[in-house]
């Protein structure tokens, strides 16, 4: 369509503007315009496709990678820090504290670094630091560590300065100050109150602040900064998933009464037991071999019913995205035709329109020739005549 208009307008340009050129544009009306047409149609094509995808700034690009990888040195931190706490006290209540602890700066820094605005997720990082900070520091968690809790203040600290630092690096110094300023607020307005880490919106107070005129997020990036998104994603909850799988356990067994000692004696049992197992299956290896024959036809045939599932699924996987890829195609063929009746039919008019004014200047040139030629070739017979008259009279 653009390149149709460029065309038009070239077209336009060889035109005079009126009768007083007609005569140089007759003489190169044909070459001009053939030359202009082809150098419009080859410096363009009818038909161009682009995709509507718009790239992250190079801020929001650094604000995402960086968040995401202090996400990851947040827990791993917090998780140090709270081991060590638990290695070095026998304070049951201590120790919980410590599993609550990881569990929810777990949670809560995957949730915030894992927002789909970069900027924000920048913003929630560095809020929850610094609310950890102040719930550990003089806030209501200022006890939960006993003679330990300057261990878990200095870490707490060291992450807050660290956020800060990484948000100033990024951005121009209005705008920093302009977040410090968002973020110590919205600390000091939502406090942490409880292991849980309950949070209020760092978005929605973001969105009551910045006015509801104002675009959250811009882009959501290209296809290659979305893929590698998703993997970041994958790999910081691959990475803390089964941690806090394995916490919730350990919690959920210190809350029904059983401590890391009961664990690591019943453990000794089990070592125990297996102990003696082995030595009666030295003992006895006929009925061992008859055990592990059965288990090995157990396990045959349910390894054999599931390679069955799976390449069920798998047929039924590529005939959905078969049909999906043939909808899909007849889509694109619709709208290429749809483009291609387009094009022929603004062509046709624009050719039409071309000749159509061509004919008027052949027109034009016509009669003014002919205009030329009358004057030219009658006014020496008008004089001869008038003077002809004026000597009889004399």
């Amino acid at each position: 369509m653009g390149c149709l208009r460029q065309m038009s307008a070239t077209l336009r340009a060889w035109m005079p503007a009126s009768a007083s050129g007609a005569r140089a544009a007759f003489r190169l009306a044909g070459r001009s315009a053939l030359a202009a047409v082809l150098l419009s149609l080859a410096s363009c094509s009818l038909v161009t496709l682009k995709t509507p995808e718009k790239p992250l700034s190079v801020r929001d690009l650094n604000a995402r990678i960086l968040t995401h990888e202090f996400a990851a040195r947040f827990i791993l931190a917090v998780e140090q820090t709270a081991d060590e706490i638990a290695a070095g006290t026998d304070d049951p209540r201590i120790e919980l504290n410590t599993l609550r602890w990881k569990i929810a700066v777990a949670s809560a820094s995957d949730r915030a670094a894992s927002q789909m605005a970069p900027t924000l997720g920048l913003l929630d990082t560095w809020a929850l630091a610094v609310q950890m900070r102040e719930y550990l520091d003089g806030g209501q968690g200022g006890s939960l560590f006993g003679p330990q809790q300057p261990s878990a203040v200095k870490v707490a600290t060291g992450l807050a300065n660290e956020a800060e630092d990484m948000a100033r690096v990024l951005g121009p110094p209005k705008e920093f100050q302009r977040e410090l300023r968002f973020v110590h607020d919205y600390a000091i307005a939502h406090p942490i109150e409880s292991l849980d880490f309950a949070r209020a919106s760092v978005m929605g107070v973001w969105a009551r602040e910045t006015g509801a005129t104002t675009k959250l997020v811009d882009t959501l990036g290209t296809v290659p900064e979305a893929m590698a998104q998703t993997g970041d994603l994958m790999r910081m909850y691959g990475d803390t998933v089964p941690s806090q799988m394995l916490w919730r356990a350990q919690l959920a067994a210190q809350k029904s009464g059983i401590s890391s000692k009961d664990v690591q004696t019943a453990l000794r049992r089990l070592d125990e037991r297996l102990a003696r197992l082995s030595a009666m299956a030295d003992a006895t290896p006929e009925l061992v071999n008859g055990v592990v024959q059965d288990v090995r036809k157990r396990v045959d045939s349910s390894w054999m019913e599931m390679l069955e599932t799976v390449h069920s699924e798998r047929i039924a996987l590529a005939a959905a995205v078969s049909e999906e890829r043939v909808a899909a195609m007849k889509d694109v063929d619709t709208e290429r035709q749809a483009l291609a009746a387009d094009a022929a039919r603004i062509s046709s008019q624009v050719i039409s329109d071309t000749g159509a004014e061509v004919r008027r200047l052949v027109r034009e040139a016509l009669l003014l020739i002919i205009v030329l030629a009358i004057v030219v070739l009658g006014l020496p017979f008008t004089a001869g005549y008038l003077v002809g008259r004026a000597r009889r009279g004399a």
